[in-house]
């Protein structure tokens, strides 16, 4: 016997059976959970048969600055994909993976790619793809490019793209400063910077500071040296100040020492106990101290070799006692 209850409650339960059918997903049954999405498959590396990892363990490396890891990554990524990376429209991974072709197996096959990155907008990204420039073609292994059949016209590109970027005047000096360095760190495959008397004179100090320091063992040394020694700026003129003081660069063809000048001499003398003189700078300023050997520059030298540990007393330690003739024994 159907009741009145009876007819009532079962449209109701049609309605219920018809909701779980409608909500439960395909290949599951009510009263489980929805079976998990499943994870993409890694790609592996088409030479080596390995997993290539993500590039995000790429980036943590580069910012764990561990070297060991992205010199690893960067073999399991291998040249073609680091190559994407490089290219790819993300800073940080461009940055990353550029730093990790400097350590890869065949890094030197991505000089092409990399000289690309110079004209980046990005100031980091330009700066990381002329430093990894400078330590792929430092000619540290002078049959790489030969083994890795790098066309001399990309080489020649490379070398013409780091020279444009440091006299780049529009470029920010950080950029400009690790183009110059790179061109300089290239130079056994990129031949000589080229002519930094422009440099010398440029409007930012940093960049003259660089055009100093390496043209003191230049053919311009004289003349780039005697303008940065009177130059408005500290550190520029304490850079010139230490180039024509160091010892080294003042020895002619034959092994025959010159003396600094007069000017040089002077300002050292007013420069390298002074607290704002770069250390670098000072230490080679007793040079200039010690090849003038006047009582008051020994006495400064000597009060130099009793003071507390420092790279200046280390320096005078080093120069010695002077000969009466004010030449270091």
């Amino acid at each position: 016997m159907i009741t009145l209850t009876g007819v009532f409650r079962l449209p109701t339960l049609l309605l219920v059976a018809a909701f779980f059918v409608a909500v439960t997903p395909p290949g599951a049954t009510a009263g489980t959970k929805p079976a998990a999405p499943r994870p993409r498959p890694r790609r592996t590396n088409e030479r080596t048969g390995r997993l290539i990892p993500a590039l995000a363990e790429l980036v943590k490396a580069h910012r764990r600055g561990d070297q060991s890891a992205l010199g690893r990554l960067a073999d399991k990524l291998g040249p073609a994909r680091l190559a994407e990376a490089i290219a790819g429209a993300d800073g940080h991974v461009a940055e990353a993976a550029l730093a990790a072709a400097q350590l890869a197996h065949g890094g030197v096959s991505l000089v092409g790619p990399i000289a690309v990155e110079l004209g980046a907008a990005d100031p980091a990204r330009a700066a990381a793809a002329a430093a990894a420039l400078g330590a792929l073609l430092d000619g540290a292994t002078p049959s790489a490019i030969e083994d890795w059949d790098v066309p001399p016209d990309v080489v020649a590109r490379a070398c013409a793209g780091l020279r444009i970027l440091a006299w780049k005047s529009d470029a920010t000096p950080a950029v400009r400063l690790a183009a110059l360095d790179a061109a300089l760190e290239a130079a056994p495959l990129c031949g000589p910077a080229g002519d930094l008397a422009p440099l010398a004179h440029d409007a930012a100090p940093a960049i003259r500071r660089a055009a100093v320091l390496v043209s003191a063992v230049g053919t311009s040394r004289e003349t780039i040296l005697r303008d940065a020694i009177a130059d408005p700026d500290r550190g520029v003129r304490a850079a010139a100040v230490a180039a024509d003081c160091r010892v080294e660069g003042r020895m002619g063809a034959g092994g025959k020492e010159t003396p600094p000048s007069a000017q040089s001499i002077g300002a050292a003398r007013a420069l390298a106990t002074a607290p704002t003189t770069p250390a670098e700078d000072a230490v080679e300023m007793l040079d200039c101290l010690a090849a003038a050997g006047t009582p008051a520059d020994r006495a400064l030298l000597d009060g130099l070799r009793r003071g507390p540990p420092s790279a200046l007393r280390d320096r005078a330690v080093e120069l010695g006692d002077l000969a009466p003739h004010g030449k270091a024994e």
